[in-house]
């Protein structure tokens, strides 16, 4: 093929796609445990020697056993929290648990509304 015929042919460029996808993916990991209010605002009110902005996340389920909470997150894990370990106000009125990111994770704090 001709010179000219290849400079008048748009080319189309395949590395920028996966340096996309790429960012994409750290991106996405970057936020992945950011919390969010229901009116879509970032929760930044976790004490750092709790959570540290990315250890806690909110619980949507709760069972209550005959010694403690039976705690699930969002993403699916659930907690054992005794009736005896100390939890602090939430303060968006939901419940939230922050576990420390170790081969055993240790929960940190537990946030539970004003009125459980």
């Amino acid at each position: 093929m001709p010179l000219s015929a290849r400079l008048a042919r748009p080319q189309i460029l395949i590395f920028p796609l996966p340096i996309l996808a790429a960012s994409l993916a750290l991106g996405a990991a970057a936020y992945a445990h950011v919390h969010r209010s229901s009116d879509g605002t970032v929760v930044r009110w976790y004490p750092k020697d709790c959570c540290d902005d990315g250890d806690c996340r909110p619980v949507t389920h709760i069972q209550v056993q005959a010694d403690g909470f039976l705690l699930t997150t969002e993403e699916g894990a659930t907690f054992f929290v005794s009736f005896q370990m100390t939890r602090k106000q939430s303060l968006d009125n939901r419940w939230h648990i922050c576990v420390g990111s170790t081969e055993q994770p240790e929960i940190r704090c537990v946030f539970e509304p004003a009125r459980s």
